[in-house]
């Protein structure tokens, strides 16, 4: 993880509530990635209700909702965890895409700033000089971007993937590190599986990428 010999600066970005944020955060300081600062965007209730209303759009009422009540519940407490007895940098935030997130990132020098879970991320963050922001999306880039992009690929017929992308003001249309596919067994519950299956496979997209880097 060094830059011309030199440690990379890295952050995550992400909700303080959310499964993804809880099993990336614990796969990149298991597999050896230093983490010098965590920022957390604050829950909000209107926010939640739009991550809401778009989960229950795409995967229906139930499987929506247990998970929310899950992030609510079990991965605030994990989270928690996870900084307390590894990150000695954490910021919680009202706003993502805001001048108190660009001087935090520009403050603490970060390089390579790694998204847990996040908004859309705008020009107040993507044009800070010297940052480099990358993405776990589930989906296979380019063809597949936004949201729940694997369950589109599979009402087409095509294998579920994460790609690991940098961030630009093109959504999901940034220069591709890595991506890769995995099997769903279709006999069993496809959404628990796709929810799995997603989050191990950018763990490791994740960790690789860094180590490239």
């Amino acid at each position: 993880m060094t830059m011309n010999s030199r440690k990379i600066k890295l952050f995550t970005i992400g909700y303080s509530d959310n499964a993804s944020t809880s099993y990336i955060l614990d796969y990149l300081i298991s597999h050896g990635v230093v983490i010098d600062g965590v920022i957390f965007y604050k829950s909000q209730l209107i926010g939640g209700w739009k991550r809401l209303i778009k989960k229950i759009r795409m995967r229906g009422f139930v499987p929506a909702l247990k998970r929310i009540y899950e992030n609510l519940l079990v991965r605030r407490e994990e989270i928690s965890q996870i900084y307390h007895r590894h990150i000695d940098k954490v910021f919680f935030v009202d706003k993502i895409n805001s001048e108190e997130v660009k001087d935090i990132l520009i403050s603490n020098e970060v390089e390579l700033l790694i998204l847990t879970s996040t908004p859309i991320i705008r020009s107040i963050i993507l044009d800070i000089d010297g940052l480099t922001i990358i993405n776990a999306h589930t989906g296979w880039l380019p063809k597949y971007r936004g949201l729940d992009a694997n369950l589109k690929a599979m009402r087409d017929g095509h294998r579920s993937s994460v790609s690991v992308h940098k961030v630009t003001k093109e959504i999901d249309g940034g220069e591709v590190y890595l991506r890769e596919n995995f099997n769903i067994d279709y006999n069993g519950d496809i959404l628990k599986q796709m929810d799995e299956k997603e989050l191990q496979l950018s763990g490791k997209l994740l960790v690789e990428v860094v180590n490239l880097m």
